[in-house]
C-alpha cells in the first residue's frame, strides 16, 4: 500500500461529502475536447463553461450534452471559420494560450488534438472508448504540445473512464495539505486508486473519477 493511502483515506471520509452522484455527462467527443483544453490553467466556471456554451449555442442548438457532434464536426466547424484563430475569435471568443516560452493558443491545441484523433479513425465517444490500444491513444494525445498529464487524464475522464484522476493544481494542493508533501502525477493515480479501493467497502458506488471531482470542487475556489 502507498505510504500516504491510510492518511488520505481517513481525510476523505471525515472531511468530504461523498455522495452517490456522477459527473461528466457529455455525449460528444468534440465537446469533451473543448472542455478538456479550455479547462487547463484557468478558472473552470468563469472561463471553460462559457467557451463550451458558446460552441453549443452555435452548433448544438444550445445543448452541450447532445450526442450528434463528432470529431469530424469540430474539424469542419473550425475549417469553415477559416482556421483555429478565426474560430476562437468568432465562436469561442477566447484566445488563451498554454505552455511556457512559445505559448500555444488553445484553439490550435484543440484543432491538432482533433486532427490526431481523426488519423486514428476516432470520431465518436464510442470510438474513443473502444479504441484497440489505450497505450497508443495516450501516446498520441500526449504528443499534442500543451496537453500534458492533466489534460490527457482529464480527456479520458470526460470520455467516461471512471478510474482516472486529473492531477492538476487543486488535487496537488489537497495532497500537500493532507500528506505534508507533494507527490508525482503517477503517485496521485496510485493514491486515489488505493483510497477508493478502501472507501468502496462503505461507498460501493465511489470511483476514482468521482473522488477527483469531489476534491476538485472543494479546492477549486481556493486558487
Amino acid at each position: 500500500m502507498y505510504k500516504y493511502t491510510k492518511r488520505f483515506t481517513i481525510y476523505c471520509e471525515q472531511n468530504l461529502d461523498i455522495s452517490n452522484k456522477e459527473q461528466y455527462q457529455y455525449k460528444s467527443l468534440s465537446v469533451c475536447i473543448l472542455d478538456c483544453v479550455y479547462s487547463l490553467r484557468t478558472k473552470y466556471y468563469s472561463v471553460t463553461i462559457p467557451v463550451v456554451d458558446r460552441y453549443a449555442k452555435c452548433y448544438l442548438n444550445n445543448d452541450k450534452y447532445c450526442s450528434r457532434d463528432t470529431i469530424s464536426s469540430l474539424i469542419k466547424n473550425i475549417d469553415d471559420c477559416g482556421g483555429p484563430s478565426n474560430f476562437a475569435d468568432q465562436i469561442l471568443k477566447n484566445h488563451q494560450k498554454l505552455g511556457g516560452k512559445g505559448k500555444i493558443p488553445k484553439e490550435d491545441v484543440c484543432y491538432k488534438l482533433a486532427k490526431y484523433l481523426s488519423y486514428l479513425h476516432i470520431d465518436t465517444l464510442d470510438d474513443f472508448r473502444n479504441f484497440e490500444s489505450q497505450e497508443l491513444l495516450e501516446v498520441v494525445i500526449r504528443s499534442v504540445k500543451g496537453i500534458g498529464d492533466a489534460g490527457t487524464n482529464y480527456l479520458f475522464m470526460l470520455a467516461g473512464d471512471p478510474n482516472r484522476c486529473k492531477p492538476d493544481i487543486h488535487i496537488h494542493q489537497c495532497i500537500v495539505e493532507v500528506c505534508g508533501s507533494d507527490i508525482s502525477n503517477e503517485e496521485c493515480q496510485i493514491l486515489f486508486t488505493e483510497t477508493v479501493s478502501l472507501l468502496k467497502k462503505k461507498y460501493p458506488f465511489l470511483t476514482v473519477r468521482m473522488l477527483d471531482s469531489i476534491i476538485w470542487e472543494k479546492y477549486q475556489g481556493n486558487i
